[in-house]
């Protein structure tokens, strides 16, 4: 069997190279290949530190005389060849956020990509498709999901139905376009409930699934998080989520200020944090894995941070970094191998029977957190992580994978 990690890792090398990046720079952004098997992830005998991952020069020159010997370059050509349609689905209450999911990529003045942000249409109407970009690129669909700190029992159904509703995805279907999902945090187990409804079928889908090939999930959080379990705990070692929700009730501006700005948004909140929990995320995922459909490839990568790496003190001026820090310190004496939100383990996909060893496929880990793979800025500060290379690094293996 391919080892898909040690080609994920030479094409993120090469990618770092072509973004100007020395073999003494990419230090910074890389990790060796290592199978999860290999890994102590959790438990009595968990690592405690991360020297299974460490990376030399001599690993990053290696990656790099293997990888020139691959012909795919992600170029205009190659967008232009792809007949694929990316629907990238983001995490917990994207509505909320500052920017969205992926910004300093799809809101590029000079994107090549024809780039459509997905909101819901009135009842029974079609979505509403706001044209970001008209490229001849790739087509990119960014799924604004409703109500997107409920649960993902509640978010599914209208999940569904933005999808579904687009006159787009049912055209560029129609012309052979092929879908491919990319879930971002929160977005892959809503992505992978949403295709195990589907193909059970729960939902009346007349062309999604049918025309889905693949999908990669994004630091997800699968199995759930243990940051989510500590902030409705009755000892958080964070903060008390239930106290800041009942002050947020009496004072509008400070809810605004948190993104619990509406009742709406307040009433999903509790259910919502259980939602990205483990006792919810393992009862989910033991209900939908065996209703995953077996002709779609799935891919996941991670991200893992050591906690030296954060920029957190004031002179950095980053309160993404501090932020992220401070969550980083649940999740640390779990497992070391954590992206600051979500362990290694549970951003794995689930095993199931139909879906044979070839079609799941785990791409390893790169050094940034939780919000480095898919923001510049979350909050206030400008994340270093080379998101550009990044991104065609993972185009290169999921199609060296192929369909």
């Amino acid at each position: 069997m391919a080892d898909w990690g040690q080609t994920f890792f030479d094409n993120f090398a090469s990618e770092l190279q072509r973004s100007g990046y020395s073999p003494e720079a990419s230090l910074s952004f890389l990790w060796r290949p290592a199978a999860t098997e290999t890994l102590n992830l959790v438990g009595p005998q968990r690592d405690t530190d991360l020297s299974k991952l460490a990376v030399t020069v001599a690993d990053v020159k290696a990656a790099l005389a293997r990888a020139d010997k691959q012909p795919t370059q992600i170029d205009s050509n190659f967008y232009q060849q792809q007949k694929t349609v990316l629907v990238l689905l983001p995490g917990y209450t994207h509505e909320t956020l500052k920017n969205i999911s992926w910004h300093d990529t799809l809101q590029s003045k000079n994107s090549p990509h024809h780039i459509t942000i997905l909101k819901p249409g009135a009842q029974g109407e079609p979505s509403i498709e706001e044209v970001m970009s008209s490229g001849d690129g790739l087509k990119i669909v960014y799924g604004y999901y409703p109500r997107s700190n409920a649960a993902s029992a509640v978010i599914g159904p209208g999940l569904f139905a933005l999808l579904h509703n687009s006159p787009s995805l049912r055209r560029w279907t129609n012309e052979g376009y092929k879908l491919f999902f990319v879930g971002y945090s929160n977005g892959s187990p809503l992505s992978l409930e949403l295709l195990a409804d589907m193909n059970s079928g729960h939902y009346p889908d007349e062309f999604l699934l049918a025309n889905t090939a693949g999908f990669l999930a994004l630091c997800g959080d699968i199995g759930g998080a243990y940051l989510a379990d500590d902030l409705l705990s009755d000892n958080p070692k964070l903060l008390n989520f239930r106290k800041l929700l009942a002050f947020a009730r009496r004072h509008p501006l400070f809810a605004k200020l948190v993104g619990l700005g509406t009742a709406q948004l307040q009433d999903d909140a509790l259910d919502g944090i259980a939602s990205l929990g483990h006792a919810v995320r393992q009862s989910r995922m033991a209900d939908y894995a065996a209703q995953l459909p077996a002709h779609v490839k799935y891919f996941s990568i991670a991200a893992v941070m050591p906690m030296t790496d954060y920029r957190c003190y004031l002179w950095h001026f980053n309160i993404d970094d501090w932020s992220m820090h401070r969550q980083a310190k649940i999740n640390q004496p779990i497992c070391v191998y954590n992206d600051g939100q979500v362990c290694l383990a549970d951003n794995l996909l689930p095993k199931a029977p139909q879906i044979p060893d070839t079609h799941r496929i785990h791409l390893g880990q790169v050094r940034t957190h939780h919000w480095g793979v898919a923001y510049q800025t979350f909050n206030q500060g400008k994340n270093r992580f080379p998101r550009r290379a990044f991104y065609r690094a993972l185009m290169r293996s999921v199609h060296a994978a192929g369909p």
